[in-house]
């Protein structure tokens, strides 16, 4: 009992940084957080070749915040990759407003994925 009582104390800890609308915005195209990653903020800049590789991921929110800061929330996915890599979502941010995510797998080429796609046999 115990133990149990702990583990939960644990994934309440970890899930106390997962925004609401991150939540959300994640589990409502079929991925489930399992927690917390990290924040950062960065200013976008991409060679055209980048852009293009986004592009070819189906991920066409990058070239309209190319200069501008954005944050950047990772979190960590509970599903698996098609090898048993580790999945994780990064939420961009600009002026507190979602603007997209990137998902990203481990291991796999070309190692990006857009967050909406179904392809990884969930």
């Amino acid at each position: 009992m115990i133990i149990l009582s702990f583990m939960f104390i644990l994934v309440a800890y970890d899930n106390q940084n997962i925004d609401e609308e991150h939540h959300a915005y994640i589990e409502n195209s079929g991925w489930t957080i399992a927690s917390f990653d990290s924040t950062e903020q960065v200013t976008m800049d991409f060679a055209p070749e980048t852009i293009a590789n986004y592009k070819a991921a189906n991920i066409t929110f990058i070239e309209d915040f190319i200069g501008k800061e954005l944050n950047i929330i990772t979190y960590k996915l509970k599903e698996k990759g098609p090898e048993g890599d580790n999945l994780i979502i990064k939420v961009y941010e600009y002026e507190g407003e979602i603007v997209g995510s990137i998902g990203e797998i481990t291991n796999y080429t070309p190692g990006m994925f857009n967050r909406s796609e179904k392809w990884l046999g969930r």
